[in-house]
C-alpha cells in the first residue's frame, strides 16, 4: 500500500491512494468529471474544425460505360437464372395460360 500522497488531476487536492496501482483521481466522481470535460473539449474542437472547412461533395456522373456495364450485368444474371431454373418452376406466360384454357374447354362447356 502506498504511503505518499498524490495530487488529483481534476480537483488538485492531495489524497492517499486506496488501490494498488497509481491513482490519478481522488474519487470516481473526479474521474468521471474529468472524462466528461475532456470529451466536451474535443467535441468543440472537432465542431470548430468542421465549421471552418468547406468541402465540396463530389457528384458521380452518369456515363455510357456505366450504363453498359449495368445492362451487361443484368442480362448475365437473367441468363443464368433462366439456365438454372427448372421448367416447372418458371413463371407462366400468356401463351401457356391460353394453351391451358384451350385444353380445359374440351372438358368444360358453357
Amino acid at each position: 500500500m502506498e504511503t505518499r500522497l498524490y495530487k488529483c488531476e481534476y480537483c488538485r487536492k492531495e489524497f492517499l491512494p486506496v488501490r494498488r496501482r497509481v491513482q490519478k483521481y481522488c474519487s470516481n466522481s473526479c474521474r468521471s468529471k474529468s472524462h466528461h470535460k475532456k470529451a466536451k473539449s474535443t467535441d468543440k474542437i472537432e465542431v470548430d474544425k468542421l465549421g471552418n472547412k468547406t468541402t465540396k461533395t463530389s457528384v458521380e456522373k452518369l456515363s455510357i460505360a456505366g450504363v453498359g456495364n449495368a445492362a451487361i450485368g443484368s442480362a448475365a444474371v437473367d441468363l443464368l437464372k433462366y439456365a438454372f431454373t427448372k421448367e416447372e418452376n418458371k413463371p407462366a406466360t400468356k401463351s401457356d395460360i391460353k394453351n391451358l384454357a384451350k385444353k380445359l374447354k374440351r372438358y368444360h362447356r358453357k
